[in-house]
């Protein structure tokens, strides 16, 4: 299955995006998604088909809108071929996802301190963990 798109939940203040995305959907050519979300205690990602929260006001807060970010934050998975998604896990929880790809390239999305952070498995592995401890790849999840 080919990557069509990525879109993502995005916080508008004053005009401005205001930091990374905070929920990401992967759209894949088979119709199929999966929306990646940090867990409500900051500390996982949950990786589910529901939709992206619809755009709202939050008044005086900003507002909270639907961008594509395929080609402004991913354009090296446009069209990425997909062989396998599989989850991440440290310390028996889900904190990301890996897309394995068929050329054998992995590109992953995790979660840490309440951020999500995105890259390839150098990047993950480099990526200054608060634990300490990188995840590991574990059980498929299916898309």
């Amino acid at each position: 299955m080919r990557l069509a798109s990525v879109t993502a939940n995005r916080h508008v203040f004053d005009g401005q995006v205001n930091g990374e995305p905070f929920r990401l959907l992967l759209a894949f050519d088979n119709g199929r998604s999966l929306r990646l979300a940090v867990t409500g205690d900051g500390s996982g990602m949950r990786a589910d088909e529901l939709p992206l929260d619809e755009p709202f006001d939050m008044g005086e807060c900003g507002s909270i809108v639907i961008e594509d970010v395929t080609g402004s934050l991913f354009p090296s998975l446009r069209a990425t071929e997909v062989a396998e998604v599989r989850a991440l896990e440290l310390d028996a929880r889900q904190v990301g996802v890996q897309l394995l790809q068929r050329d054998g390239r992995a590109f992953c999305f995790w979660v840490d301190d309440d951020q999500l952070f995105w890259g390839d498995r150098a990047a993950l592995t480099a990526h200054d963990w608060l634990d300490g401890s990188v995840p590991a790849t574990a059980k498929p999840i299916k898309v």
